[in-house]
This record gives structure tokens, C-alpha cells and sequence, in this order.
């Protein structure tokens, strides 16, 4: 997970935050959102390494759920 936030930092991103986007067939699907400038660029991402991500920030990153995940969770 090292690797992943020194290729975005490489590259001139920031990574902002993960959101978990979708649920599909009983699957969650991710998000890593970096920042570079004032382009906000999304990379789909595994939701056990977008979180792994998150965690590895002082203090850790937010970590946003989409509203369908929810409602299609608590399903």
C-alpha cells in the first residue's frame, strides 16, 4: 500500500479520500480520490486496499459510502 501512495505522490496527486461506490452481487467496489491541482482523478480499487490506504495516513483518510451501498446493504 506504500507503493500506491508514492506512485500518486510521484505523479504530483494527493490522495484525498476513498469512497466505496458500489455493491454488486453481494461485492463492494472502490474508489482511491487523488488530487492534483484541480483535477480530481478516480482509481477503482479493491475496497480491502482502498481501506488499507486510508489507514496508513496520520490521521487516516475519510472514508465516504455511497447512499445505494447503504440502502443496498441493510438490504
Amino acid at each position: 500500500h506504500d507503493l500506491i501512495v508514492s506512485v500518486a505522490e510521484t505523479l504530483g496527486a494527493v490522495i484525498e479520500s476513498v469512497l466505496i461506490c458500489d455493491m454488486r452481487e453481494h461485492t463492494y467496489f472502490a474508489k482511491l480520490q487523488l488530487r492534483r491541482g484541480e483535477e480530481l482523478i478516480e482509481v477503482d480499487s479493491r475496497p480491502s486496499d482502498a481501506l488499507a490506504v486510508a489507514v496508513t495516513f496520520d490521521p487516516p483518510l475519510p472514508i465516504y459510502v455511497a447512499e445505494s451501498v447503504l440502502d443496498a446493504a441493510s438490504a
